[in-house]
């Protein structure tokens, strides 16, 4: 699977990172990402994207890189206008699907939203807007979506783990959040009694450098830091259940 990426700031390179198996933002080093998650042979182009732009651009396209054939676009945080636009010109390069993640409230605003998914559409070309991106999710309307999130082993987390008495003796990252931080949560939560499980995730989630917001979005009526904390929280619960006699 072929995947490109736009983005406009240094801090978005983490999710680049995590596809190519580099991790350059935690001190708690315990070489727990298996060599087979390096991704890099499949990003077909990153491309930078200004953020310094007048606040309408005329012309669009001039601002848009020329991008390679591949199956998935990845944009995250760019102008709306340029995002408006991308769609239409994604075509020439054969593109089957358009992800646009929301990591804050004003990465993707409603309205927007609504239009790039009414072109979309008439376009017939897959897309997801996840808001924050640690809840992208497989749908049975995306399927080249879905073969990316489980090719990747990225999107919503999915964790598992091995219970000794009442300790997580072991817990393992089967799907990480695109940042990441799902592998540096499964090495803090080893030889956590359960009791303390959700202070320790909480704990963890906070220590990492996540890309979601503190800002309070409007539509979630919380922070989507506070979301993503909640995403990664409820995927240890299940694990715990699952694991539970």
């Amino acid at each position: 699977m072929r995947i490109c990426m736009l983005y406009s700031s240094e801090g978005h390179l983490n999710f680049v990172n995590n596809l190519c198996n580099v991790c350059d933002v935690c001190d708690y080093c315990t070489n727990c990402r298996p060599l087979s998650l390096n991704f890099s042979s499949n990003l077909y182009g990153i491309f930078h994207i200004s953020s310094n732009l007048p606040q309408f651009v005329e012309g669009p396209q001039a601002y848009l890189p020329q991008i390679p054939e591949c199956d998935i676009v990845i944009a995250l945080q760019i102008h709306p206008d340029l995002l408006l636009e991308l769609p239409t010109y994604l075509l020439q390069s054969h593109v089957k699907a358009l992800i646009v993640p929301a990591d804050a409230p004003d990465w993707l605003r409603p309205g927007l939203r609504k239009q790039l998914e009414e072109t979309l559409e008439e376009l017939s070309m897959e897309y997801t807007f996840p808001k924050p991106y640690c809840s992208l999710e497989c749908d049975e309307r995306h399927p080249s979506i879905n073969q990316f999130i489980s090719q990747f082993r990225i999107g919503s987390p999915v964790i598992e783990v091995e219970l000794k008495r009442d300790s997580i003796h072991h817990a393992k990252c089967a799907r990480s959040a695109p940042c990441g931080s799902t592998w540096y949560i499964c090495e803090k939560l080893k030889n956590v009694c359960i009791d303390d499980v959700i202070e320790s995730v909480a704990a963890a989630h906070h220590s990492y450098p996540c890309n979601a917001s503190m800002v309070q979005d409007p539509e979630v009526k919380d922070t989507l830091l506070h979301k993503a904390g909640y995403i990664v929280r409820e995927a240890v619960l299940r694990a715990l259940e699952e694991e539970a006699p």
